[in-house]
C-alpha cells in the first residue's frame, strides 16, 4: 500500500496539469467581446452559470453595446476537461462593423481556454463570419 500511495504522489508531483480540472464557480461571471469592451461606455457582461453534474455546466447571458444592434449572446452547456470548457450552444454576435453588421452565429461544440495565467476561458473559434475579422470572447472565472 505504501509503493501505491508513493509512486502516486510522485506522478501527481511530476505531472500537475494531469492531476487537477481548473474548478469552476457556479454563480454570475463577466463575460465580454473585445469591440464592445475597447468602448469606454460599455460594461462587461454578464453570464449565469449553473451546475448540473459534476463537471457539466449550463451557461446564458449575454454583453451588450451602447448601440442597440451590438452585442455577443451565449447559451448552452459545457464539461471542464482540464483548463478548457467543451461548450456546445449557440453564440451570437453582432457588431455594427463587423460582417457588414449582420449577426454571427456559431452553434454547436467548440473550446473555451484559460491560458497561462489568464483569468479567463477565451473561445478558441476566434474568426468571424466574415472570413477576416478576429473575436475574442471571454468567460471570467
Amino acid at each position: 500500500m505504501r509503493s501505491f500511495l508513493l509512486v502516486s504522489l510522485l506522478l501527481l508531483c511530476n505531472f500537475p496539469s494531469i492531476a487537477q480540472n481548473l474548478p469552476v464557480r457556479a454563480g454570475q461571471h463577466s463575460f465580454t467581446i473585445q469591440y464592445l469592451t475597447f468602448d469606454k461606455n460599455s460594461k462587461p457582461g454578464t453570464v449565469m452559470i449553473r451546475r448540473l453534474a459534476t463537471d457539466e455546466f449550463s451557461i446564458e447571458g449575454a454583453q451588450r453595446g451602447k448601440q442597440k444592434n451590438e452585442y455577443v449572446t451565449i447559451k448552452g452547456t459545457f464539461l471542464v476537461r482540464g483548463r478548457e470548457l467543451k461548450f456546445n450552444g449557440k453564440i451570437v454576435s453582432n457588431i455594427s462593423y463587423i460582417n457588414n453588421g449582420q449577426p454571427c452565429e456559431s452553434n454547436g461544440l467548440v473550446i473555451f481556454k484559460a491560458s497561462g495565467k489568464r483569468k479567463y476561458w477565451r473561445l478558441q473559434q476566434m474568426l468571424n463570419c466574415d472570413g477576416v475579422s478576429t473575436d475574442y470572447i471571454d468567460i471570467y472565472f
